[in-house]
């Protein structure tokens, strides 16, 4: 029998719990029954209960004084989540963590990130960047922080990348730094897919058995301006 690892990510554009759109997404979350959950853009109450969750921080250079409980990224794990790391300062803080935890594959690593889209703090926020250039710089922070990652322990990378795989209209030089940062695991969630092309994505170096999208709008109206995905992870060698 094969051991499976169910992973899902999505960005759910700010819900909260507290507001029927927030009540539709936290049922969505839920039903996907996932392992391991990176949620972007949102805040804890809309994360299934009995899990561990972990977050990047609360500051990315926006101002949430008025919503504190919401955070770029969030990693919910069945099993406790261990050897949290964080980007303290920069285009990546706020935005990137990693965390180790068991999974029925074994330990493995997690890299969640909301990495910034290509006007970020060009005319909000700080308002001191030009487009890509945090897009650029928190791929800096990614691979400093990868490149100490122990090869033995399976890594998977997911969360909101704000570029579509294969490149649509981004720069050729954007699309082309994201890709050597993470050359060493394979993008399952890139190309044709149903809700796609998808700009929140799930890399590992593991095998992808099943992928599953869904909308970002249901019956009742929009639930994201992003689609979800889900993948079924098994070792290489299964």
């Amino acid at each position: 029998m094969t051991t499976e690892l169910t992973v899902a990510t999505w960005n759910i554009m700010w819900a909260n719990g507290s507001s029927a759109r927030g009540r539709r997404v936290r049922n969505i979350l839920r039903e996907v029954d996932a392992d391991l959950l990176i949620v972007t853009e949102g805040q804890r109450d809309l994360l299934p209960e009995g899990g561990h969750i972990v977050d990047a921080g609360s500051d990315w250079g926006y101002d949430i004084t008025k919503s504190p409980e919401r955070r770029k990224t969030m990693l919910w794990s069945r099993k406790p989540l261990t050897d949290v790391t964080t980007v303290p300062s920069g285009a990546g803080a706020g935005r990137v963590l990693v965390a180790h935890t068991d999974t029925p594959l074994g330990q493995v690593r997690v890299l969640a990130v909301c990495i910034p889209w290509a006007s970020a703090h060009v005319s909000t926020g700080r308002r001191d960047a030009s487009n890509w250039s945090e897009h650029l710089e928190c791929c800096d922070h990614i691979e400093v922080l990868t490149a100490g990652f122990d090869p033995r322990i399976p890594t998977i990378v997911a969360g909101d990348f704000n570029q579509r795989l294969p490149r649509v209209r981004q720069p050729i030089r954007v699309h082309e730094r994201l890709l050597e940062v993470l050359d060493r695991w394979t993008p399952h969630t890139a190309g044709d897919v149903r809700y796609g092309p998808l700009i929140d994505h799930i890399a590992s170096d593991l095998s992808c058995i099943n992928l599953r999208t869904w909308s970002g709008t249901d019956d009742v109206g929009r639930l994201s301006d992003h689609s979800g995905v889900t993948c079924t992870l098994v070792r290489r060698d299964s």
